[in-house]
């Protein structure tokens, strides 16, 4: 087996669970953050992108659950990504997130809040109405 990964070719993990799944994964592999073998190709993972693999790890207690790993060197085009030209910007401090993209803050009066509730109607009313009777 050639052990050698070149730009373009389909990564191992693709290889090994060559399925995505919502649950977990029969073949998992190590998570590179907790150290469980509870990682497994994400439902989001796209195959036809070999330079970005979406990960999930299964284990509860892990914090990095949903990660990406994203190929920015490889001599074959990576550069051209918007994601790693993106990241590059980023690293070099050309770009500043929250002023290219402010937080957006609302406020509503009173009145505002009032008109929102009314359009939603009761909830609790229908659903109270919907509910069978309880039986003693």
């Amino acid at each position: 087996m050639n052990k050698k990964w070149e730009a373009g070719a389909t990564p191992w993990l693709r290889r090994h669970q060559p399925e995505t799944t919502w649950s977990a994964e029969p073949s998992p592999v190590q998570c590179m953050f907790c150290g469980e073998n509870t990682v497994k190709r994400s439902a989001s993972d796209r195959e036809q992108d070999p330079g970005r693999l979406e990960l999930h790890c299964h284990n509860q207690l892990c914090d990095a659950h949903e990660m990406v790993l994203l190929v920015k060197r490889d001599g074959a085009g990576a550069d051209c990504r918007a994601d790693v030209r993106a990241l590059h910007l980023l690293d070099e401090g050309a770009l500043d997130v929250h002023a290219a993209f402010p937080p957006e803050t609302k406020s509503y009066s009173m009145a505002n809040l009032i008109e929102l509730v009314a359009d939603r109607g009761n909830v609790v009313e229908r659903r109270m109405r919907k509910a069978p009777p309880v039986k003693n």
